[in-house]
Formats: structure tokens, C-alpha cells, sequence
């Protein structure tokens, strides 16, 4: 980590040597660019890889004029590379920072023609003036990579910007693998009535951060937002920056071993042990994980039709959020989720097969619908809802009015199970809507015109 206290006598010897910062010209302003962190995740269509860079550039004094921090971002897999320009800017007056002003703004710059406000961070035991993270995209190249393969990222000036001084910051590698990642993810959110206080309750919210690749010492510090009654509120974390460190990958064992620390102003915010993690894009392995990280939000007031939206968002200056990690918003309303079967199936060849919830429609989180005693082999037909039904078809019972009829392209299982899950949306204009499902499929068991055997309906109320 940069920090001018840290440089400041090696600097003065440095610009004597430098080209271009010798002495006669302006104030010389020392900066520095670094690697914060790198990902490669899933393309928005999940069709291909790109590798995502976090970086960021720091000033060290306040500059008289426009400094030009523009930097190539230079992404090597395996033998491949891909070279990427970013155009960053420090307007003239940025960069002053002091212990009074650690957490504000430290003045305004621009990255790829977009203002931002740089702001005054915790770094090495002062405080330094920084550009918010900076997240540079490139697609991975294409061809075979594996394991044996490396993710190289290297950044270098620009032709014309303001040459690096401190490089040993510039360089992050790491061993290949599909994907690397961070996240932050919430675990659980619980109502507890406050004593004596009607409608009062303190919400305890449970999360969880994580990572699979060797990154540098690293700000993870969350924030919680909670929306409701249309207004939003943001809780802090009581310090800041959160440092995990060391950072080493876990191995296929997973040994749940000590991976890393999170400290804060020298205090142990969390320990990090290798653990069995699965990520939104699907991922399984072994991953540095945090123990659950617990947040009370005291006495919220909620009435009956009241709806909390609650989220983690990395906090100011922290490293960013990578799309597709969707287990960070969660909603709770009046509603409890429910699924409640009703009418009667039609039998097949194994009797009358049935359905039901694989979890309950909780909004923000992994449900969906299972059958069971279907036919294995066979090709579902799913019906689904907004109104229940109940008309004569085929020798059964149609029991859902049908918006949306889909033919499943995947089989039954041989235990003649049948699911179908996802993400639900974190919508709190969802809650208390119910929908209405009803399968069947083509079993030559089953008795009617077109042979279908078919399950009951599945009524799913979407809640907390």
C-alpha cells in the first residue's frame, strides 16, 4: 500500500533521478498506481470469461494543475495479452488529506471522461488521497486455458502520463481458474421484537465474505442498506478499512485451515478458514471464507403491510461488487412464503405423481418446485398462473388458468424426481403475490386421450 508518510525521503532522492521529475520543475506531486484486485467471472450472457481489474490511483500532495495519471492495463493469460487504455485524470487542487478529513473527499478527477470524487482513505498509518476503485473489463483471449495457465496484470503509464515511481504495486498473477472471485453474501436477516415496544423489532442481519484468489492486503468493509417507508438508510461498519491478510488459495481438501485475518485499527474484525463455498454463477470448491458477520439495526418500527429491502454494497473506497453475485439484497415483508398444494393429480405408471416446493418462495433467495413419482425419462410440461383452475382435461383436472405453458427440454430422473429452481427477485413489489403451478407429462400409464398424468397444483405465495 502507498503511503507518502511511508515514501516521503525516498521520493526527494527519487525525483533527482527520475526523468521528468527533476528539480526546476513545478512542485513535484508524488502518486502511485496500484492492483487492488482481480477477477475472472462469467460475460453478462454467460457464454465466455473476462478478466475484471481493480485498481486505483493515489496522490500523495495536493496538485497545482491537471496531472495526467492515464495507464495502460496490460491482462496476460497464458501466452495471450490484451492491452488496455484508460484515460484518468487528477484536477488541480486534489489531493489534500489529513487525519481531520480521513473519510472525505479529497477533491475531483475523471476516469474514461466520467467525473469522480476522490476520497481521503486510511493507508499504512495515514491517510491518502484516492481515486474510487477502478474496474477495467477485458474478455479473456480466446483459446484453451487451464490450471497451468496464469492471469498476469500489469499496469503501466500511458504515453505521455506522468511516468510510475512505485512499482512494486503495479503486478498482481495468479494461477487460472474459473472463476476468481470475491463476494459479499447475506446469510441471514431475523426480526426480534423489541421488549415493551409494539411494532418495534431489531434486525439482526448475518453475512459473509469471501475469496478464492491470492489478493493483496484488501479493503472488504460492507455497507447494509435498508430501505423502507420509501426512505434509505445506510449503516457503517464501526471502522474502517477492513485489511484481510495474509491471503493464500485453498487447496482441493479444503482444510479448514486459517486463510487470512480482517483487522481493523489493529482489532481482529473476523478469521477467514478455507471452506466449502458455492457462488450465484455456480461455482463449487474450497474458498477463504469469514465466520458470519453479525449487524444489529436497533428499533425499526414495522406495522402490518410494512416492507424492508435490505442490501450490502461495498463502502466507500472498498472494493467493488462483482455483477452476478446476487446473494446480497434481501426482502422482508408481511407475508410469510408459502407453498400450499391443492386439488388432485391424475395417475401415471408410479401412481399419482406429485409437487411441491423445493424451499419456500423466500424473495431474494434460491427456491423453486420439485416433483415426485413422475415417470423417469419423461418430458415435463409445466402450466403456470395467476389464477387457480379447475376444468375436466384429458381424464383430470386442469388447475391452473395458464399464462405461461412451457415444454422442459430435460428429462425426469431416474428416481423420478423433477426440479426446477433458481434466484428469486429481491422485489419488494412481489410480496404476498401468489403464482400458480401445475405439471404433467405424457405417460402411457396414464389413462385420457393424450395419456398424461398430471400433479397437483402449487399455490406459492412470495414472502419473508
Amino acid at each position: 500500500m502507498f503511503s507518502i508518510r511511508r515514501f516521503a525521503l525516498p521520493l526527494v532522492a527519487a525525483c533527482s533521478l527520475v526523468p521528468g521529475l527533476a528539480r526546476g520543475e513545478d512542485t513535484f506531486v508524488p502518486w502511485n498506481r496500484a492492483v487492488q484486485g482481480l477477477a475472472v467471472a462469467p460475460t453478462s450472457d454467460g457464454q465466455a470469461l473476462e478478466v475484471r481489474v481493480i485498481w486505483t490511483a493515489e496522490l500523495g500532495a495536493p496538485t497545482e494543475k491537471q496531472l495526467d495519471l492515464s495507464t495502460d492495463v496490460l491482462v496476460r493469460v497464458g501466452n495471450q495479452v490484451i492491452t488496455t487504455k484508460v484515460p484518468v485524470l487528477a484536477h488541480s487542487g486534489a489531493g489534500f488529506c489529513s487525519d481531520s478529513n480521513c473519510g472525505g473527499s479529497c477533491g475531483t478527477g475523471s476516469v474514461n471522461g466520467q467525473d469522480l470524487t476522490l476520497l481521503c482513505l486510511p493507508d499504512g498509518g495515514g491517510c491518502g488521497c484516492k481515486f474510487p476503485p477502478i474496474t477495467t473489463t477485458v474478455p479473456v483471449p480466446p483459446g484453451e486455458h487451464g490450471p497451468s495457465d496464469t492471469v498476469q496484470v500489469v499496469l503501466t503509464p500511458s504515453a505521455g502520463a506522468k511516468p510510475e515511481v512505485f512499482p512494486n504495486d503495479d503486478l498482481l498473477a495468479e494461477p487460472f481458474k474459473a472463476p476468481i472471485f470475491w463476494d459479499r453474501a447475506l446469510r441471514n436477516v431475523v426480526l426480534k421484537p423489541v421488549p415493551g415496544a409494539a411494532d418495534t423489532y431489531d434486525v439482526e442481519v448475518e453475512y459473509q465474505v469471501a475469496y478464492n484468489g491470492a489478493m493483496p492486503p484488501q479493503d472488504l468493509r460492507t455497507d447494509i442498506v435498508m430501505n423502507h417507508t420509501g426512505q434509505t438508510f445506510v449503516f457503517e461498519p464501526w471502522c474502517g478499512p477492513w485489511l484481510a491478510a495474509p491471503s493464500s488459495i485453498c487447496g482441493q481438501n479444503c482444510i479448514s485451515d486459517t486463510c487470512a485475518v480482517i483487522k481493523c485499527n489493529g482489532q481482529t474484525v473476523a478469521t477467514l478458514s478455507c471452506q466449502s463455498y458455492e457462488n450465484d454463477w455456480g461455482q463449487f470448491g474450497c474458498t477463504c471464507a469469514s465466520s458470519p458477520l453479525m449487524y444489529t439495526i436497533p428499533s425499526v418500527k414495522l406495522k402490518a403491510g410494512d416492507q424492508l429491502d435490505l442490501s450490502l454494497v461495498a463502502a466507500a473506497g472498498s472494493i467493488p461488487e462483482l455483477d452476478g453475485l446476487e446473494k446480497d439484497q434481501w426482502v422482508l415483508c408481511s407475508s410469510p412464503a408459502q407453498s400450499l398444494p391443492y386439488g388432485q393429480g391424475k395417475k401415471g405408471t408410479l401412481g399419482v405423481p406429485t409437487l411441491g416446493s423445493s424451499a419456500p418462495p423466500v424473495l431474494g433467495q434460491v427456491s423453486g418446485i420439485r416433483m415426485k413419482e413422475a415417470l423417469p425419462g419423461a418430458m415435463p410440461i409445466l402450466f403456470v398462473g395467476l389464477q387457480p383452475l379447475d376444468v375436466k382435461f384429458d381424464d383430470g383436472r386442469l388447475l391452473v388458468d395458464p399464462k405461461l405453458v412451457a415444454f422442459v427440454p430435460a428429462p425426469v430422473a431416474a428416481d423420478g424426481t423433477f426440479v426446477l429452481q433458481g434466484l428469486l427477485p429481491a422485489d419488494p413489489n412481489l410480496c404476498g403475490v401468489s403464482l400458480y403451478f401445475q405439471m404433467m407429462f405424457q405417460d402411457s400409464g396414464a389413462g385420457g386421450f393424450h395419456h398424461l398424468a398430471m400433479t397437483n397444483g402449487l399455490q406459492r405465495i412470495f414472502g419473508s
